[in-house]
């Protein structure tokens, strides 16, 4: 009797998709989009369950009798959305998500009507600021986390809204660690975020019609939050030492506060230089300012050490502003603020009237994160991702090296195209979007008019694969606007 072939030898067969795909090839909407859309739906549904194998590029192609290039097109875009996974030698595998993302709901499409539009509709690969890596389960300590919260009996009574003292004590502990802040828990007020902590400042510090000093180009919403309080902006330009504090000599009457971002200037990426925080310590002062210190960006710091923050400079007119939006998620809308005196008393008092605690799960979890040490964990391992995104999008931009100048790559997680050459950062980004790439023209973070051209790129919230597309594609919008 011959031998019988164990399971061993048997030649692996070629998977097939285990579930019917209708593709609409009479209607104008194009076959990529339609099989992306279906595959994102399968994922999320469960029908493609987690570490699926994927038919390869040549059979799914077969299999719905389309081109191979669709297939390779649909697959490049789930992949770059964290949907699939290539693994090396074996093949594409259908990725491992949280239950957050499981829940997300697919965006409707929109018909297209040429190949420009249909290009502007599809799913856009993100080159904008605010997106973070995603988290993993098993190496950050994040289902762990929430596990844990959902095994502790919850309170039954509302709690202090300046955030649970536990919560407080370790932020506190983290901020001595990692930024050389020495602080007390009672000088912190969780926060549902930055834009909260400062909306909460200005309500408790200023009344309409006083002047606040910002940074130019900065954030607009800055600005909205600052005008919407019935304030006037004070813009103040930024070189490469920082917002030029010698400016605000010349503003009278003084500004009754000034918001900043010296770790890692928005959008332009600069440092703000030992000499300029002294000089902007020595103006609130003298004029009996407040500096709003907004640490963007602190933890992810590529070349050399972070330079300690404002608040330890001067801990009676800074009041410092951080957030978890970066190391963990913006999803997970969670801040603090660090303030002297009885201010942290008189902004929990506001909070508590018009807003209340961060709810008490979400401030469970990030005590847990950060006493488990499993939130800096997380920050090195990221921090190592992110170098290699810098790396990627540097060799991607190379072809067009002639008309561009990457800057602000020193820290934290987006960086600035500068546009020489005549070309435009407007034009430029609506280029890009016709190719499916989101970025945004520096003219929108400038307030007056655009002296500088330029596009600010978040790097951070995209697969390597993902990065790399869309890096290639913005490439291609800027080649075909140099002169």
């Amino acid at each position: 009797m011959p031998p019988v072939e164990g399971p061993a030898h048997r030649p692996r067969a070629k998977p097939h998709l285990a579930l019917p795909v209708a593709l609409d090839r009479e209607g104008g909407r194009p076959l990529v989009a339609q099989l992306v859309e279906t595959l994102r739906e399968a994922v999320l549904s469960g029908l493609l369950p987690p570490g699926e194998r994927l038919p390869s590029t040549r059979t799914l192609a077969q299999d719905l009798a389309v081109s191979r290039t669709v297939t390779a097109e649909a697959y490049v875009r789930l992949e770059a959305e964290g949907f699939l996974e290539s693994r090396s030698g074996s093949g594409t595998y259908v990725a491992r998500l949280n239950e957050a993302a499981r829940q997300m709901v697919a965006a409707p499409a929109v018909p297209a009507v040429s190949d420009r539009t249909a290009s502007a509709a599809r799913p856009a690969l993100s080159l904008r600021t605010g997106g973070t890596g995603p988290v993993q389960e098993g190496t950050d300590g994040w289902a762990q986390a929430w596990r844990a919260t959902a095994r502790t009996v919850a309170p039954t009574r509302y709690q202090e809204s300046a955030g649970l003292p536990a919560l407080r004590a370790e932020i506190a502990a983290y901020l001595a660690r990692a930024r050389g802040l020495v602080c007390a828990p009672d000088d912190i007020v969780v926060t549902s975020g930055t834009t909260q902590s400062m909306d909460l400042v200005l309500r408790t510090l200023l009344r309409a019609g006083d002047t606040v000093a910002c940074e130019n180009p900065g954030h607009p919403v800055v600005r909205s939050l600052i005008r919407a309080h019935g304030l006037d902006a004070v813009p103040v330009p930024v070189d490469d030492d920082g917002a030029r504090v010698d400016v605000l000599a010349g503003v009278d009457p003084a500004p009754r506060l000034m918001h900043v971002t010296p770790s890692h200037q928005f959008p332009l990426g600069v440092r703000m230089s030992v000499g300029r925080r002294l000089d902007l310590v020595m103006w609130a002062r003298e004029h009996g300012s407040w500096i709003l210190e907004d640490d963007y960006d602190s933890e992810y710091r590529f070349n050399g050490p972070p330079l300690p923050a404002l608040a330890g400079l001067d801990r009676d007119r800074v009041i410092y502003l951080g957030t978890l939006s970066k190391v963990l998620t913006p999803a997970l809308r969670c801040g603090y603020l660090v303030a002297p005196g009885g201010l942290p008393g008189r902004i929990a008092e506001l909070k508590d009237i018009v807003d209340g605690p961060v709810s008490w799960p979400v401030q469970h979890t990030v005590l847990r994160l950060l006493s488990s040490g499993a939130l800096e964990r997380r920050i090195r391992r990221t921090r190592l991702h992110y170098a290699r995104a810098r790396s990627v999008l540097r060799e991607a931009l190379e072809p067009v090296s002639d008309v561009v100048t990457l800057t602000g790559l020193e820290a934290g997680l987006h960086a600035v195209l500068l546009l020489e050459g005549g070309v435009s950062g407007v034009h430029v980004a609506r280029r890009a979007a016709e190719l499916g790439v989101e970025v945004s023209p520096l003219s929108a973070f400038q307030q007056g008019p655009c002296l500088t051209e330029g596009l600010v790129v978040g790097y951070a919230g995209l697969s390597p694969a993902g990065l790399a597309e869309a890096a290639s594609r913005l490439t291609r919008a800027i080649a075909e606007h140099r002169a």
